[in-house]
Order: C-alpha cells, then sequence, then structure tokens
C-alpha cells in the first residue's frame, strides 16, 4: 500500500518536522539547561503529531504497533513544562527524589495501556478500524479513570505554574523580566492547547459525530504551537542560549576592573546625568568612562543584566518619579516631565514608565499624592 497524504497531513509533517529541527538547534548550541526540557516537550509534541498523521491517513494499518504508542507522552506535558518554568525562573534547580511523583500520572496511563501494547498486530487494526466507527458514550472504566486523571494534573499544572510566576511577578533585572515575560506568553500557549485538547475529548465524547473536526484542530492548534516556539526562538535567542559571558570571552575587561567599571560608571550617571541628554548614545557614555562600545556593551550585558537603552530609560524613569514627587511640578505637564526626563517624545516616556513600575505617570503621581495626605 502507497502512503497517500492530504495536504493537512503534509502541513502537519512539515510542524513535526519543524519541531525536529528546532529542537536539534537548541541542542547544538548547548543552551540554557531549562532548555533540555523544551527540547523534550518539541519532540514530544512533533512524535504526537507524527503519529496521528499515520492515524488519520489510515497508514496505522501497516504500523498497528505504532497504535496509542503517544497516549500516555501526553502525560508529561504538564510537569516538563511546569519543569521547564521553575529551571528558568532558579539557576540553582535541581531535580530532586521527590520530583518523582510528576511522573506517576504518566505511569499510570503507561500501566493500563501494557495489555494493549501487547495485543497482536491483527488485534489492534480491528480496533482502529472500530475506532472510525466510534459512537461516543460515558462509559466508565479503568481508561475514563486515566482521562480523568489527566483533567485534573492539568489543572493543578496550570495553577502551580500560575503561582511560580506570580511569585516572579517582579523581577529585579532586565534579564529576569525578559524571562517572566516570555514563560507567561509561553504559558498561555501551552495551557491554551491543552485546555483546548480536553475541551475536544469531552466534546467528541457527547458528539461523536463531530470527531473528525475536532481532531484536525487539536493538530491545527500543536502545529501553530510549534511554530510559534520557532518563530520566539528566532526573534529571540537570548531566551534560549547560555551564558551571555561566552560573547566576551575574548575581552580585555577583566573581573576586577568590571567592578571598578560598575562603580564608575553609577557616578557618571549620579554627577553627569548623561541620560537627560535625549539623543545621549553608547559612544557618548563609553567617552566618560574612557572605555569603548564594545567594553561598555559587555559592562551592560554581563556585569549588570541589562542594556544600553534600557539602561538609560530606567534611569530616565526614577528621575521622572522623582519629578512627580516634587511639589516644584505638581501642575507639570506630562509632556513636560518626559522632556525633562531624557525622553524625545510622550508616548517612549509612556510606554517605559508603565513597563518598569505597572503604572502611569499620573497614576503614579495620584498615588503619590495620597500618601502624602494620608501622613
Amino acid at each position: 500500500m502507497s502512503l497517500q497524504l492530504k495536504i493537512f497531513e503534509i502541513l502537519y509533517l512539515f510542524a513535526a518536522f519543524h519541531g525536529v529541527f528546532l529542537a536539534s538547534l537548541l541542542i547544538l548550541k548547548k543552551g540554557t539547561k531549562s532548555s533540555v526540557y523544551l527540547v523534550f516537550l518539541i519532540l514530544l509534541f512533533s512524535f504526537y503529531l507524527t503519529e496521528n498523521v499515520i492515524y488519520s491517513s489510515g497508514y496505522i494499518r501497516q504500523l498497528p504497533h505504532l497504535y496509542f504508542v503517544t497516549l500516555p507522552i501526553i502525560f508529561l506535558i504538564g510537569p516538563l513544562f511546569y519543569t521547564y518554568i521553575r529551571s528558568t525562573l532558579s539557576s540553582q534547580f535541581r531535580l530532586r527524589a521527590k520530583d518523582i511523583i510528576h511522573l506517576f500520572p504518566f505511569l499510570f496511563e503507561l500501566i493500563i495501556l501494557l495489555p494493549f501494547y501487547g495485543l497482536s498486530g491483527d488485534i489492534k487494526i480491528r480496533i482502529y478500524e472500530s475506532s472510525l466507527r466510534n459512537t461516543g458514550g460515558w462509559e466508565f472504566n479503568i481508561y475514563f479513570v486515566g482521562f480523568l486523571i489527566y483533567i485534573g494534573s492539568t489543572f493543578w499544572y496550570f495553577y502551580a505554574s500560575y503561582k511560580l510566576l506570580k511569585s516572579h511577578s517582579k523581577p529585579s533585572t532586565v534579564k529576569e523580566r525578559n524571562k517572566v515575560n516570555w514563560l507567561k506568553k509561553a504559558s498561555i500557549g501551552f495551557f491554551s492547547y491543552m485546555f483546548l485538547s480536553l475541551a475536544f475529548s469531552i466534546l467528541v465524547r457527547a458528539f461523536p459525530e463531530t470527531t473528525s473536526a475536532y481532531f484536525h484542530i487539536n493538530l491545527v492548534s500543536l502545529t501553530v504551537l510549534i511554530h510559534a516556539i520557532g518563530y520566539v526562538a528566532y526573534l529571540s535567542p537570548d531566551l534560549f542560549n547560555g551564558n551571555q559571558q561566552s560573547n566576551y570571552q575574548f575581552s580585555a575587561i577583566s573581573e576586577e576592573k568590571m567592578e571598578t567599571l560598575k562603580k564608575h560608571l553609577e557616578e557618571v550617571m549620579v554627577t553627569d546625568q548623561p541620560y537627560l541628554q535625549s539623543e545621549v548614545s553608547a559612544d557618548d557614555i563609553g567617552q566618560l568612562l574612557s572605555i569603548s562600545k564594545h567594553q561598555l556593551s559587555q559592562l551592560l550585558n554581563v556585569g549588570l543584566n541589562t542594556n544600553f537603552y534600557d539602561y538609560i530609560n530606567q534611569h530616565r524613569i526614577e528621575h521622572s518619579k522623582k519629578i512627580l514627587r516634587s511639589a516644584e511640578y505638581q501642575d507639570a505637564k506630562i509632556l513636560h516631565i518626559a522632556f525633562d526626563s531624557g525622553f524625545s517624545n510622550k508616548a517612549s516616556f509612556l510606554r517605559n514608565f508603565k513597563k518598569l513600575t505597572g503604572l502611569t505617570p499620573t497614576m503614579y503621581r495620584k498615588l503619590q499624592e495620597n500618601q502624602v495626605s494620608i501622613n
């Protein structure tokens, strides 16, 4: 029997290939330690897509022993993503013996499917043929118990991930803030897919005639998720790269000089206030410190976990906060404050102020006024 694939099945296989390619790149680039959990997730999704293409194309009749192979593996999605979050947020993260508890749902599903895996190929083909005539239903059996465990574990990992991210809602550095923002967006993507998959599983039982539509919507969602991860990896490779210091391994700045330059930089920012010049550049700051632009980049990225523009804007926002607390500027317009803080336009000021404080300048001013009134 020759394998004939429909156009959407080819697109699913392309997404699976994209996933394997992306996982391979993450491995070859030797990124962060937490990336290994993301690699496993991507490979899991790719394998799941491939098996479902084999299933939907009917080629499972030639490879019956692949039937349901990935079913227990989907119980690892929640644990893997939760562990990815934990390891990304903490550089000191290590797996502990008690973390084996996260494998229990997977092991339970694997155990109840062992009798099925031991069946002959012919019997598995007959079961596959029977599934094509599935009439749905809510029969309570050991497999349904596994489904309930999957529902429960999905909600638990969603809640645990939410709590973990909430505890890191106020990162101290730009690098940490970028990590948290990425994890929040990734969580929305991963758990939206998982909840969508659960919803379809429930709807299929209630409305079996819609099985094919739900099946393909589920795979399309997974396809989009894989491509989205690849898109983020392309736009923001630093999220998955290892120690940024390797980019400066041939730089002349020693650790001792780094500490001296950090102190000198802060002194310059306090005394000269170069950030108040809207056109200030990295070359300007480098000249004040008597170092090159490249050395300044190393100082900021490695020594302070930030970049030039974020560092300058942090000082500008701190300056604007002092202005907003000042009685002299009590009636000053926001645009006036933006210019006096070094920003060249109001939009940039508002965006950076909200980014760093979580408030608008007007809200911040009112909050300060209320505190003064209470005191």
